[in-house]
């Protein structure tokens, strides 16, 4: 016999938050505090017991669950798997005769538990978070399912408004003119302010303006080897570069805007706000992705469709902001280290990245590509031209852009130099970078397999580990030595 009194809370959180940020709320605790009393009460006071299935959480949300003895239910970012384990914990609690069940989700292969539920004679209420994302079937199982109670998260707790934040831009904007090849510093040789003013990062084309942006955002670095030109041959002298001057909250959005490149690149259809809220944004309250797309959208990466969804505006961005950068970062110092030098000619550079190329596709070789990205390392500081005995020279420069790759090379180089030469399966590589992201708040590696892939293409391309099928061997390097010394 069930008991219609006892009764249990499931709730599908990440489902619920893409929701919420897709009607422009922010995500808050307070949701999760509004939850627990509604149920309870719904409960009689006998809610026997609450799970949360998430992927990851922020905070204070996980504070929240604390207070209240709700069980963090672990699941990948895939939805289906909270859809399973939610199921089968629903499933346990029928058989053990829990006569009240309220499901928070709006997910609609929710649809044969909740008909299941029903046919066993339960209580049902469902919890979604947003109507209009409701699929023509759930909506209609809701509501010609007898005694089935159902409503919008709305009228359980008050949807907190999320405040605009363009901050972003600016970032963005000088980033994009950095990947164009555009150096920060310097007279103007293009289009820098006529760029700017066109994202919407200054007001008009007056260079003051401009001027004032680089002073907030950049830094000067002073070089004692820069190239110039003294008869036939090249004399190092004193220069200043201008970088941007890259704090961790800077880091964090340049890394989420690079996701969301990327994972916008991978679909022929758009996303919605609610859908792109994995990777970096799995804890936002929707306040940096807010961020994220506002910029993107206004230096024209991106464009918002009439259906609510984002997209690439053109080809060209697969890659992102960052793979091009540790590519050229790393085949570089590889090469630097291999041959126990500090810089190597400055014309060797683009032959040496195009015998493997970068990134994937048909023109992952291709001169325009190779070049592009090795314009682009050298305006972000990633590389620098020097004199050397009279001939100008390339070298790796130490980059907060670069700091995450070469921190992450080095820790897989110390998993497995015991190893190296041996054929490994790359499944177990990107296993150990996923045990080993799971107890770090912000991962070293990466948020998917996708992130591990990239880690693995640029390594191989770099000539720092060799791939065969679904096989990987590490390379001795001297490069790798230095990560192993570091942590002795």
């Amino acid at each position: 016999m069930s008991s219609p009194e006892v009764g249990v809370l499931l709730v599908d959180w990440e489902n619920l938050a893409g929701a919420i940020i897709d009607r422009g709320k922010t995500v808050d605790r307070s949701y999760v505090d509004d939850l627990w009393a509604y149920a309870n009460t719904k409960c009689g006071g006998h809610l026997q017991n609450s799970h949360m299935a998430a992927a990851k959480l922020d905070l204070t949300i996980e504070a929240a669950i604390r207070e209240h003895l709700i069980e963090a239910e672990k699941v990948r970012s895939t939805k289906e798997q909270a859809d399973i384990l939610l199921t089968v914990l629903a499933m346990d609690y029928l058989h053990s005769g829990v006569g009240r069940f309220i499901l928070v989700t709006g997910d609609q292969d929710f649809i044969p538990l909740i008909r299941r539920l029903h046919r066993g004679g339960r209580d049902v209420t469902v919890i979604y978070g947003d109507p209009s994302r409701l699929s023509a079937e759930l909506r209609r199982t809701l509501a010609t399912t007898p005694g089935l109670e159902s409503l919008d998260i709305a009228e359980v707790t008050t949807l907190r408004e999320r405040k605009p934040d363009t901050g972003c831009r600016s970032l963005l904007g000088l980033l994009e003119l950095q990947r164009r090849g555009f150096m920060l510093g310097g007279r103007e040789h293009g289009q820098r302010t006529e760029l700017l003013l066109s994202w919407g990062v200054i007001e008009n084309q007056d260079e003051s303006q401009y001027w004032s942006l680089i002073r907030d955002m950049t830094e000067k670095v002073t070089r004692s080897d820069v190239p110039k030109l003294v008869g036939d041959r090249w004399l190092p002298q004193n220069a200043t570069r201008t970088y941007l001057n890259l704090n961790a909250e800077r880091l964090a959005d340049i890394t989420a805007i690079d996701y969301t490149v990327r994972q916008l690149s991978g679909r022929t259809k758009g996303l919605t706000m609610g859908q792109l809220r994995t990777g970096s944004f799995q804890t936002d309250d929707g306040t940096r992705l807010d961020r994220v797309l506002d910029a993107l959208s206004a230096a024209e990466i991106i464009r918002k469709g009439a259906d609510g969804t984002y997209s690439l505006v053109g080809p060209g961005m697969q890659l992102g902001y960052l793979e091009p950068l540790w590519r050229v970062y790393a085949g570089l110092s590889a090469e630097c280290f291999k041959r126990q030098v500090a810089s190597i000619p400055n014309g060797q550079l683009e032959s040496l990245l195009g015998r493997k190329g970068i990134g994937q596709g048909q023109d992952q070789r291709a001169a325009g590509r190779i070049k592009e990205a090795v314009r682009y390392a050298s305006s972000a500081g990633v590389t620098d031209i020097c004199a050397v005995d009279g001939k100008r020279h390339v070298a790796p420069i130490s980059s907060a852009l670069c700091r995450q790759f070469e921190q992450g090379y080095h820790e897989l180089y110390r998993e497995f130099s015991a190893r190296l030469g041996d054929e490994l399966p790359v499944t177990g590589v990107m296993d150990f970078m996923e045990k080993r992201d799971s107890s770090r708040s912000v991962p070293l590696f990466g948020y998917d397999n996708r992130d591990h892939h990239r880690i693995i293409r640029i390594l191989s391309q770099s000539h720092l580990l060799s791939q065969r099928g679904d096989k990987v061997a590490f390379h001795q390097s001297r490069w790798g030595e230095t990560g192993v010394a570091l942590a002795s």
